[in-house]
């Protein structure tokens, strides 16, 4: 399977959940519900039509609103579940149709070798850190042993503000450690792997991303 395949399958997986969500509610272009509808169902002919280009920039502002605005909240079974039982599907679709890879259970292990190296990188500061940059430390271990151990599921976006010293050290792609050997790339890598949910474009297959993660400085 090629990486194509990989994401278009992985497109019709999230619609058919979000579809199987939305079962019952009314097919019109008036309310989020139906328009949900419409935009899986179209994602899912183009597909099987083999007309979807990556990324998809065009035909998908509904995906990206209700996914944004938290539209289908109201469908969960309880509000603490709106997470684990639509908004991580919508937005994974959304990272999917803009050409990402996920970050899939078979992956984990190369992911807690990232959260190894990023606390080496902050264990052998050659500067004095900032008190956020010190607790990071603690939250990465916690992070790893709960992805190791699979009480979490990637993207943990709705809980971020749970780790509030990953939330001051990385802003906006940039992060205050960028300066220290790897701390740039090793910060990115695991803000996208963790709260974004996909992996790196050079993890092609698991055996790739061992090859790529069994050299990082303390992996």
């Amino acid at each position: 399977m090629s990486l194509e395949q990989e994401i278009y399958a992985d497109i019709v997986d999230n619609c058919n959940v979000l579809l199987g969500r939305l079962k019952g509610c009314e097919l019109i272009n008036d309310t989020p519900e139906g328009r949900m509808i419409y935009q899986c169902r179209w994602l899912k002919e183009q597909v099987a039509a083999g007309r979807l280009i990556l990324p998809v920039e065009n035909y998908i502002h509904t995906l990206r609103h209700v996914s944004a605005e938290n539209l289908l909240r109201h469908l969960a079974s309880s509000p603490e579940h709106y997470h684990s039982e639509i908004g991580i599907y919508l937005y994974r679709l959304v990272k999917l149709t803009d050409g990402n890879l996920l970050l899939k259970p078979e992956y984990y292990m190369y992911a807690v070798r990232c959260l190894d190296a990023l606390i080496a990188v902050l264990k052998k500061a050659v500067r004095p850190l900032s008190r956020y940059e010190l607790d990071l430390t603690d939250e990465l271990v916690d992070l790893k042993h709960l992805l190791r151990s699979r009480a979490i599921e990637p993207p943990l976006r709705f809980y971020l503000p749970d780790y509030p010293n990953f939330n001051e050290v990385y802003v906006f792609f940039e992060s205050s450690i960028d300066d220290l050997p790897n701390g740039k790339v090793l910060c990115q890598t695991v803000a996208n792997l963790i709260f974004e949910g996909v992996r790196p474009d050079t993890w092609t297959r698991p055996e790739a991303a061992d090859r790529e993660t069994k050299r990082l400085p303390g992996a």
